[in-house]
Parts: C-alpha cells; sequence; structure tokens
C-alpha cells in the first residue's frame, strides 16, 4: 500500500469534516479541459470554408492555419468532406444569358414529352488509325528517372470519318468512309433494305424523330431538303450544346475510349445506356437554369 503523508491525511480529514470552509468543495473545478479533437466539427468546418474561399489552397496552408496537422487536414478534405482535386472541362463556348434560357426552354419541353423510344440519332466523327493511350492509362509503377516513352499520335497518319445511326429500337447501317456529305448519309440510312420488309422499315422510320447537332453539315441546305423529301421530324437542339446530342456526350466518346481500351459488351448496351441518359440530362440541364452538365 501506498505511503501518504502525515499532513496530507490531516487536511483530508479536515475536509470531509467540513472544518475547513476553503476547501468544502469536493467536485471537478472547471478547467480547460481536453484539446478539441483535429476531426472535430470546429477544425472540419473551417478547413471546409478555407476550401470554399479558395478552390486551390494547399493543404499545408491549411494546418497552418487552422493548427492541426496535415496528415488530419488530407483525412478531413478527402475522407470527411469528400473532396478530390478535378481538372476543369473544356466547354465550346461561354454561354451568354440567352442561350441559357434557350437550352432550359428546350430541356423543359422535351421533358414534357413521352418521345425517346421514337428518338433516332446520327452523327460522323474522325477516328485515326494510330490511337496512342492517353496519360493517365500509361501510368505505371516505374522510378522517376526511367519512365516508358509513347509514341505521339501523328497526324499525317490515315483516319476515317466513322458514321452511326442509332435509335432505342435498334440501330442503323455505320461505318467508315471518307469525307462523304451529310444528306447522302440519310439518304443511305433510310433507303437502305433491311432483313425486314422495305414497307415496314419505312413506316418505322417515318414515325422516329431525327435528332442530330446543329453544325453546319447538319443545318446546311442539301441537308434540309432531303429532311423535307423524307419528311423527317427533327427534334430542336441549342448551339453549342454537345452535352445534349447522345452522338457527342455518350456514342463517340464511348467509341474513342474502346479504341484505346475500353469497350461495352454489345451495342444493345450502349445503346440502351445512351438514349437513357437523354432524359436525365435534358432534368440537368433545366434544373442548372441551361447551364453545362457535368459529364
Amino acid at each position: 500500500m501506498a505511503k501518504c503523508a502525515d499532513c496530507a491525511v490531516r487536511k483530508w480529514v479536515r475536509i470531509f469534516k467540513g472544518e475547513d470552509p476553503r476547501e468544502t468543495i469536493l467536485r471537478d473545478r472547471k478547467r480547460c479541459g481536453r484539446l478539441l479533437s483535429a476531426s472535430g466539427t470546429a477544425h472540419r468546418e473551417k478547413v471546409d470554408w478555407m476550401i470554399r474561399a479558395n478552390r486551390r489552397v494547399k493543404q499545408k496552408e491549411s494546418a497552418d492555419e487552422v493548427g492541426i496537422s496535415k496528415e488530419r487536414v488530407h483525412r478531413n478534405v478527402t475522407t470527411v468532406l469528400d473532396y478530390r482535386k478535378v481538372s476543369a472541362r473544356w466547354v465550346p463556348t461561354q454561354l451568354t444569358v440567352e442561350m441559357k434560357a434557350q437550352r432550359e426552354d428546350m430541356c423543359t419541353r422535351c421533358r414534357r414529352r413521352t418521345f425517346l423510344q421514337r428518338i433516332l440519332t446520327r452523327d460522323e466523327s474522325w477516328v485515326h488509325h494510330h490511337n496512342p493511350e492517353c496519360k493517365a492509362q500509361s501510368i505505371e509503377y516505374r522510378h522517376k528517372t526511367s519512365p516508358s516513352k509513347e509514341v505521339q499520335g501523328c497526324c499525317l497518319c490515315k483516319k476515317g470519318l466513322v458514321h452511326r445511326f442509332l435509335g432505342h429500337g435498334g440501330n442503323g447501317p455505320h461505318g467508315i468512309s471518307g469525307a462523304r456529305a451529310n444528306c447522302e448519309l440519310i439518304a443511305i440510312y433510310f433507303n437502305t433494305p433491311s432483313s425486314q420488309t422495305q414497307t415496314r422499315r419505312v413506316r418505322r422510320d417515318k414515325d422516329s424523330i431525327l435528332q442530330h447537332g446543329n453544325a453546319r453539315p447538319h443545318t446546311s441546305r442539301q441537308t434540309q431538303e432531303a429532311l423535307r423529301q423524307l419528311e423527317l421530324t427533327t427534334l430542336p437542339h441549342p448551339a453549342y450544346s454537345p452535352d445534349l446530342a447522345p452522338s457527342d456526350y455518350h456514342l463517340f466518346s464511348q467509341l474513342k475510349k474502346y479504341l484505346k481500351g475500353h469497350h461495352y459488351d454489345n451495342d444493345e448496351e450502349v445503346i440502351a445506356d445512351g438514349v437513357r441518359q437523354l432524359s436525365k440530362r435534358w432534368r440537368l440541364c433545366a434544373d442548372r437554369d441551361g447551364d453545362y452538365v457535368e459529364k
């Protein structure tokens, strides 16, 4: 048993008997207490405020300002606040107020109609024969002094114009050709016999709604004349809006990913997934007052 000094024993006897008025309080007095946790609400909110004030703030600066370690700041940023460093996205143009209003109006009107099953979209894209991996796909564990070498794509290598028709009910002709006129490709699609009877094919396609971008080949006089002769209904498409065209945000982007090592299992999966995303993108564009839709 530990020994206790005689004076200390006498002091506690006086306290318990209440003989010493200065020492009658037996409960803990207020004191500074334990330091705040580095992952506490106060520190987390301060780190969040610093990020919102400056999206490029360094974790070392946040650690010095808040008074906690850099490792705790990193945990608050990535795990608790769920922030990630994201690069800026290239967009076709800086949308004006009128452009945003036009996009929002078109998306709002299209969402009120149920015609996704009838949408037929088409577009074309240049694809090079030589498609090197992007830098993110070529990452390997190596020493800094021995990076792997990748040959850049050559602007003189061969390329082909890939054109594709697709819709929710199936896909149409596709192929690689030279720089062919847009009206010729449309005429080829609607005049090419399928495995079914030509009458059924024409009836099915006449009920379709053609959705394509408003690039110059799509809005040319020859293309518009071909659409009038075929009695095709076209879906309105705002200017500078590749994020609202399935051929841009889904078909050819996935095609080029496939060429770099990524692919879908079958055509049906590509078609169904791409058209389903269109309704969601209309809603997002309308909710953002006509601003661009993220990937």
